[in-house]
């Protein structure tokens, strides 16, 4: 088999391996999926939206079709204020539809505070999208589109996906320092119980928001994953 495979990429994000009608060939269905995190501020803060390209493709193995790592990269990101309700639902929407996002992207943002009236809005245009809410505790729920999700969780998620090496940053991407700067005025305390909690410093340049933004998507990439059918055969089992 040619460790090269010709790969047919669907709309919806499925990506499968041409078999040209070769029976000895397993058809083997990867993905590709986008997970657009954002964040929501007032008037006067910046919001912004971090996107995370979630893949795993089939690769040859020897003889066989498997399917090869999960990589997940951070492709893009974008910060903005001034903007009203409107014009932010707005671009989230084209955001989400914008090449090569649509038809495979999951929309994720802070449903606290002023994401509940985003959320209102986009549920009001019928479009897909989840909204996070931060709580304490170290778990998380869901019901319907408000999920309720442990601020450490998601915090300490992100910090498990850099460090085994299983999120990675674009080599090109704008805005990647000011990431990693708002990603660092989030710290550790231990309260007087003894409990650990996370708190955030405000920095120069806002209130945190690209990582915020990237925060509530590595999450939804870990956990509110869409819910689909995948079929190949482990390597070594028969």
């Amino acid at each position: 088999m040619s460790e090269v495979l010709n790969l047919i990429h669907m709309p919806d994000g499925r990506v499968i391996n041409e078999t040209n009608m070769d029976p000895a060939i397993e058809r083997v269905t990867g993905f590709v999926r986008y997970f657009v995190g954002a964040d929501l501020g007032q008037a006067a803060d910046f919001s912004s939206a971090v996107v995370i390209k979630d893949q795993q493709l089939p690769i040859a193995n020897g003889s066989r079709v498997v399917l090869g790592p999960r990589e997940r990269t951070v492709v893009f990101a974008d910060k903005f204020r001034g903007a009203s309700y409107v014009d932010v639902v707005d671009y989230l929407i084209r955001l989400r539809n914008a090449p090569p996002f649509g038809g495979k992207s999951e929309l994720i943002i802070d449903g606290t505070s002023l994401g509940r009236v985003v959320s209102d809005m986009l549920w009001d245009q019928s479009i897909p999208h989840s909204a996070v809410q931060m709580t304490g505790g170290a778990d998380w729920t869901r019901k319907g589109r408000y999920v309720n999700a442990s601020k450490t969780l998601m915090i300490e998620n992100l910090a498990v996906l850099f460090a085994a090496d299983e999120l990675k940053f674009a080599h090109d991407l704008p805005l990647r320092s000011e990431i990693e700067e708002d990603l660092a005025t989030f710290t550790t305390q231990t309260t007087a119980a003894g409990n650990q909690i996370i708190i955030q410093a405000r920095n120069a340049s806002g209130h945190g928001d690209l990582g915020i933004g990237l925060i509530v998507a590595a999450f939804a990439s870990q956990y509110l994953m869409p819910q689909g059918i995948q079929m190949s055969k482990l390597v070594g089992m028969y």
